[in-house]
């Protein structure tokens, strides 16, 4: 870490350029700092690199989190994914043990390679709001985060795009190696054994919180992971491990919230969100799955593969939190990339999966890491040229803007959003608009959406699996005519009078319920109309 910090400090003061910073990291040992071969090489004078050490000594101390951490040797974990929407039915590892785990042997990680900051995007763009800007005599204009992402302020009047810009490459980290499964869990586990186990179990989140023990969410429902509880020493432990996966070498900061993709050899990619209670933190980890999503695996409507053969337009794909919307987003890009040649980028928030295109090329970049906004990050693609853009999630009524504004150019646009249903999802953008814009918006959204998907991930019978419902639709001219006129409250009327290009979540939800895949009460919950589920309602005799 520390000679991560002097190269960053060198660089950004123009001490030494980047590629010297770059070949000498390579000559570093535990008996001498780059500072100090930098300074045996002639290239850099002892009272500068004593200014800079002592910068950086500061630096490690307001930094530091906890002590560091030992890490078990990791490497490739051979868990399994969760079973994001057909049943599952198999034997899964325990999840609760008493016997004490065999740990596998501790060395300490080695330090990354140097100048190495994770993200594949082609070409730089704004900073992330990570950064922090400290102030050391003599050192006040360097700009100071957990890596290598530098800029220097040269002056107040200093163009902000120029004055935050961000390294032009990224090199992902995928999360590939070894590392073997435990036969069960305790919080003495490092938390690379912890993740692969909770792959192995099929779990999709990890959480970690003191004085409980560890717990995961396997198809839906939380059940317990470790047999002791956890003390606030190991949770600042993990997070230490967590912070070698960084893509911007952050360093986490007591009472400092954050979320973050990581990755560790062996273990894949992750997601981590930190709160703290005071100077303790909660640690709640969501995995990435590591295969492709085959577009069967999702259950979706055979008229919703059609989709991926469009040119342009807007396709939304809506759900509530934990719905697999990201997944399906990741399935659409995998397909196109697969079927056609084309550019496909991505603007995430994070990045969470890697995508890789056979027939052209893909930028991936995740906000605040590779690009400074969701809006920055859309207006590149649009610069760009960008056949198709694939947008994790809408958050604002600006994005959507831009975003129909790149599906009217010409661009295929997928974007994910927060929804139940098609009426609250249409009548939520709608209500986003000043009234004296809405008719233009209502318009503009008629002509470039394509379609819709809506999903909900259901618990099956007997809990071991989860399944999908869902509200899709071909926008048809009837719908889009309906959206013009903003009678949204219409359109259910007009799904279930589609044939072929259309399903009702209340639809959806009968067929599951019938076939025997839910509880009826699971539809309850979800449905549009619950009228129609009535005779399932809790507590009805």
């Amino acid at each position: 870490m520390r000679n991560r910090y002097l190269a960053k400090v060198l660089i950004a003061n123009k001490f030494v350029a980047e590629n010297v910073a770059k070949d000498f990291l390579g000559k570093v040992s535990p008996g001498k700092d780059l500072g100090q071969v930098l300074c045996e090489a002639g290239l850099l004078d002892e009272k500068t690199y004593h200014r800079v050490l002592d910068y950086v000594i500061q630096l490690e101390k307001k930094n530091a989190v906890a002590p560091q951490a030992t890490q078990a040797n990791p490497p490739k974990s051979s868990g399994a994914t969760f079973g994001r929407s057909a049943p599952v039915q198999e034997t899964q590892p325990q999840i609760i043990k008493t016997q004490t785990p065999t740990f596998a042997s501790e060395n300490k990680e080695p330090e990354p390679s140097a100048l190495q900051i994770e993200g594949n995007s082609l070409y730089g763009s704004t900073s992330s709001s990570a950064i922090q800007v400290e102030e050391v005599a003599g050192l006040e204009s360097t700009r100071v985060s957990g890596g290598f992402q530098m800029a220097t302020v040269e002056s107040d009047s200093e163009n902000a795009e120029n004055s935050e810009a961000l390294p032009v490459r990224f090199a992902l980290n995928t999360g590939e190696g070894e590392i073997k499964v435990p036969e069960s869990i305790s919080a003495k586990n490092s938390l690379a054994e912890i993740i692969v186990y909770a792959r192995a179990c099929q779990a999709t989140d990890i959480y970690l919180f003191e004085n409980r023990p560890a717990a995961f969410r396997r198809f839906g429902t939380m059940v317990q992971a470790t047999p002791d509880s956890i003390i606030a020493e190991r949770l600042n432990d993990w997070l230490l491990e967590a912070s070698k996966g960084f893509a911007d070498f952050y360093t986490p900061a007591v009472g400092k919230n954050f979320s973050r993709t990581f990755a560790l050899s062996g273990t894949g990619r992750a997601r981590l969100s930190v709160t703290w209670s005071g100077v303790t933190p909660f640690l709640s980890i969501r995995l990435i799955p590591l295969e492709p999503i085959p577009f069967e695996s999702l259950y979706l409507p055979d008229f919703c593969a059609e989709f991926a053969n469009l040119t342009s337009g807007l396709v939304l794909i809506a759900g509530p939190a934990s719905s697999g919307r990201s997944s399906t987003l990741t399935m659409y890009g995998e397909a196109i990339a697969a079927s056609r040649y084309a550019l496909i980028e991505t603007v995430e928030k994070p990045v969470e999966r890697l995508l890789h295109n056979p027939n052209g090329a893909i930028i991936q970049r995740g906000v605040g890491l590779h690009t400074v906004s969701g809006e920055t990050g859309i207006k590149t693609a649009i610069q760009e040229g960008a056949d198709v853009l694939l947008f994790d999630s809408i958050a604002s009524i600006e994005e959507l803007s831009l975003l129909l504004s790149a599906a009217n150019s010409g661009m295929l646009v997928f974007a994910t959003a927060t929804g139940n249903n098609t009426v609250s999802l249409l009548n939520r953008f709608l209500d986003s608009v000043p009234q004296a814009l809405r008719a233009s918006f209502a318009s503009s959204l008629a002509d470039s959406l394509k379609g819709i998907i809506v999903q909900h991930l259901i618990p099956v019978v007997g809990g071991e699996g989860l399944v999908l419902a869902t509200e899709s639709l071909k926008v048809s001219s009837t719908i889009a005519n309906l959206l013009r006129k903003e009678e949204i409250a219409q359109i259910p009327a007009a799904l279930a009078s589609a044939k072929g290009t259309a399903i009702t979540l209340d639809d959806s939800l009968k067929m599951l319920v019938d076939s025997g895949y839910i509880e009826g009460v699971e539809a309850w919950k979800r449905a549009f109309d619950v009228r129609n589920f009535a005779t399932y309602r809790p507590g009805r005799n």
